[in-house]
């Protein structure tokens, strides 16, 4: 669906490239066309240059990032306004030297005095709220949707189940049947890796495994826990408010994800310069568990995140069930009447996500989406060559919109220190800082044209690249909508060319 016209006309400026295809830039009309061959590629970087390969520019350090540097040149004389960024997670060291000061406050309310002095319906919410806890303490690990689900399903009646549609049944016992054959496996690899330790004791990737197998065993498949117990309300009842509490930080030893999503979106906003550094403000909202979060969290944390100011809001998780998708898809839908721009990573299960589910999507279980307003994004390395997409991404050429950066991505974690992260999860910031700056100096664009823009500014690849963990090989423009990588110095390009455009 064509949502606005572009009245310039898009050049595609075709670089030659030794052994690996070509790539295509958009460029504005008014910009010079400049092609050069790339003599070399870069495949193994250096210590800073595998810290700093995100914001690097194809055509200047033949290596595929974003841009960046040409990006802050481009923009360093124009003004901006302040820009909120809601980051829905696990939680978020507000504490952090390199991001402390970009934490959102919201200023109409008094710290700690027990009152909800904005009456916005959260009380002391100073810098976002916390969905995953109370007054009595907060959560961290729960179980996966579909052990919810089937516990949820075996408390009915015999009479309940008669009157259970046929399909709903039907659909039960898949996912009754998946279940099952999971947890065997998960128990069958526990005890492999306890006769293994008997040999090795002191076998540290043995251990890692072992815990990780554990913990899927103990929360994850447990039918027989209740780890809602401490928030105290009903996650099947989206009028069950008023739970949670101020604490967006949670556990710090475990709010690594959040920590290092948010660094990310820091990085495109104040990298290198220093660009930005009183424009952004990152609003922690705590939503995502170990485990599957809950739709009414999402549901409720996107409409936190849009009434209290966030323009753009970064989603990095997802799951294969939902038992109330309609909750999360009315606060889509609720966020793009706001105007407001939602981010979502693809997953990491190396998966076709036009034939296997994924939750939160834009589609309603359809091929035509729903909403112009979300954004989904694949994840890219630093090889410019066939192994250019990270083996774990998901693709999809319905449901994933571009890929960009989600490879060994180095930011924030916990207690002022740093670290890489591989997943979608860090691709899904790259475009949210993206569209943070252009919102920020192109405040007048909606988000639907800012998504446009990304999508239309992106770099397209021509060369055949791995697909998933077996070797499959596949064009770019079939991974995705766009077949395209981020790219920040063209989409501030087009947003600049459209901005004038309008005026």
């Amino acid at each position: 669906m064509k949502i606005f016209r572009i009245s310039y006309i898009i050049i595609l400026v075709t670089i030659l490239l030794t052994s690996c295809g070509s790539v295509k830039a958009v460029l504005p009309q008014h910009i010079n066309t400049i092609t050069t061959t790339i003599v070399a590629k870069k495949e193994v970087l250096t210590e800073l240059e595998l810290q700093d390969w995100p914001y690097a520019d194809i055509f200047t350090d033949t290596i595929p990032g974003i841009s960046l540097v040409k990006t802050y040149e481009f923009l360093k004389d124009k003004k901006a306004s302040p820009i909120i960024v809601g980051i829905i997670d696990s939680g978020v060291d507000i504490e952090h030297k390199d991001l402390n000061q970009f934490i959102w406050k919201n200023e109409n309310e008094i710290a700690n005095n027990q009152m909800d002095d904005d009456h916005n319906g959260f009380v002391d919410d100073i810098h976002g709220w916390n969905f995953l806890g109370s007054n009595q303490g907060n959560i961290y690990h729960t179980q996966l949707e579909i052990t919810r689900m089937i516990k949820k399903y075996e408390a009915k009646t015999l009479d309940e189940i008669i009157e259970t549609s046929q399909e709903d049944y039907d659909l039960f016992q898949d996912q009754r049947e998946e279940y099952n054959q999971t947890s065997i496996s998960v128990n069958m690899a526990i005890e492999s890796l306890i006769q293994k330790l008997n040999t090795t004791p002191n076998d540290d990737k043995l251990k890692d495994a072992l815990a990780y197998y554990e913990n899927l065993q103990k929360f994850h498949y447990n039918l027989d826990i209740n780890p809602r117990k401490i928030v105290g309300d009903d996650p099947n009842d989206l009028l069950d408010t008023g739970y949670g509490n101020a604490d967006v930080t949670g556990f710090k030893d475990k709010g690594l994800h959040g920590t290092h999503v948010s660094g990310i979106v820091a990085a495109v906003i104040n990298k290198s310069i220093g660009l930005g550094s009183n424009l952004l403000k990152i609003m922690p909202i705590r939503a995502i568990p170990d485990g599957d979060e809950y739709d009414k969290d999402v549901a409720l944390a996107i409409r936190y995140a849009v009434d209290n100011g966030a323009k753009v809001i970064n989603m990095s998780f997802g799951k294969a069930y939902s038992a109330h998708p309609n909750w999360v898809y009315e606060a889509i839908e609720y966020a793009k009447k706001n105007d407001v721009l939602l981010i979502m990573g693809a997953g990491n299960n190396g998966k076709n996500i036009d034939t296997t589910a994924n939750f939160p999507n834009d589609t309603k279980n359809s091929d035509v989406e729903f909403t112009d307003n979300m954004i989904c994004v694949g994840a890219t390395t630093h090889n410019f060559n066939i192994s250019l997409v990270s083996v774990f991404s998901n693709y999809g050429k319905k449901n994933v919109d571009i890929f960009a950066p989600g490879s060994k991505i180095y930011s924030t974690i916990p207690d002022n220190e740093y670290a890489f992260q591989d997943g979608t999860s860090m691709s899904a910031p790259m475009v949210s800082g993206v569209a943070a700056l252009i919102r920020s100096y192109y405040p007048k664009l909606s988000a639907i044209q800012v998504k446009r823009i990304i999508m239309d500014s992106g770099i397209s690849v021509d060369f055949e690249v791995n697909v998933g963990r077996f070797g499959n090989k596949k064009l770019l423009n079939e991974l995705s909508v766009t077949g395209k990588i981020l790219n920040a110095y063209n989409a501030i390009l087009m947003a600049d060319n459209l901005s004038i455009a309008n005026k």
